[in-house]
């Protein structure tokens, strides 16, 4: 790598850094606001609170970096145009496009850097930060699994294969119903619940019933209420508990619900996500760099980082869009996840070809 080239990113790192602490410092602040009630009414220490915020930096840095190595392309780069570096470097016949190739390097290895992260690191982490919610503020327990969804209610224990909250349905339930201190008094089955009257009730239940004597009788009921069972509001926050999953965890889990006749689209962009989103933090140098050398002695910090935000915007946006379009079903999930990384990057490399070198 020539000495021209190091400065280069060297001075994209440093910014890249400076934006990745100021957007951590700001979520973590605002969460910090969100909690504050729970973590003075239930006395939580100092130490407890710190790991608690500490535990989300994992997630929290995955779901920032796009937009900061935004703004450290953009900025970085309009400050050298606006120093007449750039113009420099082509009066020096520099290419400009291999001059900016150790950005797009880095874009590059950072995208698989948080593909790890996300694999190995961030769904521990907030498993932790999961159970100190439970420990601390007494919120729902519930976790997410490959068996799908289990919440512990006042009754016992419910598992959901898959929750379809645009028609407020459950399905694959099944409910153990536990006396205290832990003794099974009967399980109940049905392939889908939906929430009627403010109530779940179940289709066609199978209720077995154990016996102080240790006998099983079962029995087929229709409209079978359960008791006990969150609302449907109440049940958004832990079933999307399944974000927090690793690849391989939500892969397997797609896969077993799919063998049972469980539609899955949904989880299944949840799982290409885990690969297209990452690769975002690639895209936006890419997107990054022909817009920064464009607008040439005109850009500084203020036009980076406002160019940032309607950027990042612009493919929130379409990423929103080609979700909710999957989630719908009139998209397939592999092209609803897939698209705004595509168009992005076919956007990024065609102005990419109207740099001048």
């Amino acid at each position: 790598m020539k000495t021209l080239q190091k400065y280069m990113l060297s001075e994209f790192l440093k910014l890249l850094a400076i934006a990745t602490a100021g957007f951590l410092v700001v979520f973590i602040t605002v969460d910090l606001f969100e909690n504050m009630d729970n973590l003075i009414k239930h006395q939580v220490p100092f130490f407890a609170a710190f790991s608690f915020f500490l535990y989300k930096v994992p997630f929290i840095a995955g779901q920032i970096l796009p937009v900061a190595i935004l703004v450290a392309t953009l900025v970085s780069l309009g400050i050298f145009s606006k120093h007449g570096e750039i113009t420099a470097m082509k009066a020096g016949g520099v290419r400009l496009l291999k001059a900016v190739t150790p950005l797009l390097a880095a874009g590059l290895v950072l995208s698989f850097g948080v593909i790890l992260m996300n694999e190995y690191v961030s769904p521990a982490a907030m498993k932790k930060s999961d159970i100190f919610r439970k420990k601390w503020f007494g919120a729902q327990e519930g976790t997410f699994g490959r068996e799908g969804l289990w919440v512990k209610t006042e009754s016992g224990i419910l598992n959901v294969k898959h929750v379809d909250f645009t028609r407020n349905t459950l399905n694959g339930v099944t409910y153990f119903i536990i006396d205290k201190p832990f003794k099974l008094t009967s399980r109940i089955h049905s392939r889908q619940a939906a929430w009627q009257d403010e109530r779940w009730v179940a289709e066609n239940a199978t209720v077995w019933t154990f016996t102080p004597e240790g006998e099983a009788r079962m029995d087929v009921r229709a409209g079978l209420a359960l008791t006990g069972v969150s609302e449907p509001e109440e049940l958004v926050n832990l079933e999307n508990f399944q974000q927090n999953m690793s690849f391989n965890d939500l892969r397997e889990y797609v896969n077993d619900l799919e063998d049972e006749g469980y539609e899955a689209s949904k989880y299944k962009i949840d799982l290409w996500g885990k690969l297209t989103f990452p690769l975002v933090n690639f895209i936006m140098v890419l997107v990054g760099i022909p817009f920064a050398l464009k607008t040439g002695r005109y850009s500084g910090i203020a036009s980076g980082v406002g160019l940032s935000i309607i950027i990042a915007f612009s493919y929130w946006g379409v990423y929103a869009l080609t979700r909710s379009l999957g989630q719908s079903q009139m998209l397939p999930p592999l092209v609803a996840a897939f698209f705004p990384d595509i168009l992005f990057l076919a956007i990024g490399a065609l102005m990419m070809g109207y740099v001048r070198e």
